[in-house]
């Protein structure tokens, strides 16, 4: 039988389970704490990306989908879970650049109640048909080349989306065109380049490879590329050179891309991956009075913070129920990060003021047998 009040044993599997959501660059901003039998999240300043995400969109959203992932192994416990959102959230610009959490501003607060019935447990997780902890821990993002099954975001009404959250397709000729502006976008600006370059685990031998980042096997690189990339991720004396003669031919690119029309053409080639955005309509949210219009404006997001939290917690839907048909993700964010990019995808989704682009991501099926696990600070070989 279900005890009234969660174990400490199961608040610690929680928190392990979570560890397995997304996050930008792998980064793993969260700091959960147990704290009064719930949870308490703060945010690790070294663990956002101050030059690739000022506005700290990604880092909201990845708290979502951490939300979403307690939730749903809080179900399958019996539990139904209750988040509190505090004030800090709202006040991520006074954090520092680096450094560690700090326990005594927390962004939100998760405690757990028993569920009168499994069906509260579950619809407080996700769908009518509630994923599991193994959903969440065997989800994978892929880069490598995808093939697409378009039927599988065909039909989202399981997933429960809000009404002021929809999902929108891009053709593929489009996509190829706004993720190349969006990398000459990155590589252009030397701090947003040192810091993906900071982020990046080519070599078994970086100390930090089996913990965070990205790796190579995540990346789908060839050997051949990661022998020549490697020691740029390691070495300052070679990565400032590089970022330095790659920034003017970037931006050389990205003047091309920015004067370049989209492809007129909307018709994918068969077997193309899809592409997905997710927009939020702030209207529709209710972002309609003063106080709450003021709040999302002072966002930088375009929604209030709680408003991305619970876009995060739909994007982790999103991704596993593509997880549960066989179909692997890719994300974009340089697509939203670029504001040449950005503008673009807007026009050609046809975006009115009140929306707002939050998560561009390729779905498809990878073509390998097994895509790579990314690493988690929580995973054995980790400690």
């Amino acid at each position: 039988m279900t005890s009234e009040n969660p174990s400490t044993e199961l608040l610690h599997e929680l928190v392990l389970l979570a560890s397995r959501s997304p996050s930008p660059h792998n980064t793993q901003p969260w700091s959960p704490r147990i704290v009064d039998g719930g949870i308490e999240v703060s945010i690790v300043p070294g663990r956002t990306l101050p030059a690739g995400d000022p506005t700290f969109r990604d880092v909201i959203m990845s708290l979502g989908a951490w939300i979403e992932s307690v939730a749903i192994g809080a179900a399958e416990a019996g539990y139904a879970i209750d988040v509190e959102v505090l004030p800090a959230l709202s006040e991520l610009d006074s954090l520092p650049i680096s450094g560690p959490a700090d326990s005594t501003r927390p962004v939100f607060r998760v405690t757990l109640s028993l569920a009168a019935t499994p069906e509260d447990a579950s619809a407080n997780a996700s769908d009518l048909r509630p994923f599991t902890a193994a959903d969440v821990r065997e989800r994978r993002v892929y880069r490598g080349k995808l093939v697409g099954r378009p039927e599988v975001f065909s039909q989202l009404d399981s997933l429960q989306l809000p009404p002021w959250l929809s999902v929108r397709s891009l053709d593929d000729r489009a996509m190829q065109q706004l993720s190349t502006l969006g990398i000459a976008f990155t590589a252009s600006r030397a701090t947003v380049a040192n810091e993906l370059l900071h982020w990046l685990r080519l070599d078994p031998r970086h100390p930090r490879y089996t913990r965070d980042g990205m790796t190579d096997a995540m990346l789908v690189m060839p050997k051949a590329l990661v022998r020549i990339a490697a020691p740029f991720t390691r070495r300052a004396r070679l990565r400032d050179p590089l970022v330095a003669v790659a920034g003017p031919l970037a931006r050389f690119f990205e003047g091309l891309g920015r004067d370049a029309s989209l492809s007129s053409s909307t018709v994918d080639e068969v077997g193309a991956p899809t592409h997905h955005v997710l927009v939020a309509n702030s209207r529709a949210a209710g972002i309609d009075d003063i106080l709450s219009v003021t709040e999302a404006m002072d966002s930088r997001i375009g929604v209030t913070e709680p408003h991305a939290l619970e876009a995060g917690r739909v994007l982790q839907r999103l991704w596993l129920h593509a997880h549960r048909q066989g179909i692997a993700i890719s994300p974009h964010s340089e697509v939203i990060d670029s504001p040449a990019a950005h503008g673009a995808l807007r026009k050609r989704l046809g975006l009115a003021r009140s929306d707002v682009a939050l998560s561009v991501f390729s779905a498809g099926v990878a073509q390998t047998r097994r895509v790579p696990r990314s690493p988690r600070l929580t995973d054995p070989s980790a400690q």
